[in-house]
């Protein structure tokens, strides 16, 4: 009996490492504009006229690679060794903010880049905080965004928005915190263009 145990331990202790030696597959996540999202409209609202810019996001530090951070203490966070943005935040938010308002039109014209005459507007994008939240039992998704629509004939500041979202995750994965992400952006990014066309009625 005793020897049949050890035999046991045995095999489990080898089948446990020939399974660290298989190869560990790199994994990356894309942040995307959720395909079936459908906001609501203000009535009668008209686009604004004119060019708007859409600068490039910026993002704070902390979370400006291509790794994926995780809220693990109050003032501690680590990152994923193979788990990675597909994307840098920086261009993948940039992405999210050009399909938004190509599929929702706000403004008559888009630009982004290098623009060599004068816009009429000019939307900033900066991500605060960006990262899975695994303090609780239930993982969270973690969302800080400002939204800022500037006139740059004269600096003004046409419109301000900022938000803080936190979402339960469906499942404990990154791929459910991907989606939770690119969700909670592309509902900001609605608040905000919604306040930007009710201001131009």
């Amino acid at each position: 009996m005793k020897k049949n145990m050890l035999l046991i331990i045995f095999l489990a202790l080898l089948f446990s490492g020939c399974r660290s030696s298989q190869p560990i597959t790199q994994k990356h996540y894309l942040l995307e504009l959720p395909a079936d999202y459908e906001g609501s409209w203000p009535e009668q609202a008209t686009i604004l006229p004119g060019t708007c810019l859409i600068a490039s996001t910026e993002i704070a530090i902390a979370y400006a690679t291509h790794q994926i951070a995780v809220r693990e203490d109050s003032h501690q966070i680590r990152y994923f060794s193979f788990n990675e943005w597909a994307i840098r935040p920086e261009q993948a938010f940039t992405r999210l903010v050009l399909d938004f308002f190509e599929k929702y039109p706000v403004f008559e014209h888009l630009r982004y880049g290098r623009v060599t005459h004068p816009t009429d507007y000019v939307l900033d994008t900066r991500v605060i905080v960006v990262e899975l939240d695994a303090r609780e039992d239930d993982f969270q998704a973690r969302l800080e965004v400002h939204f800022s629509l500037t006139r740059p004939e004269d600096d003004q500041v046409l419109q301000s928005y900022r938000a803080e979202r936190i979402e339960t995750l469906e499942s404990i994965d990154l791929n459910s915190f991907a989606k939770a992400v690119s969700h909670m952006f592309a509902e900001e990014l609605h608040a905000f263009s919604v306040k930007v066309l009710e201001n131009n009625r």
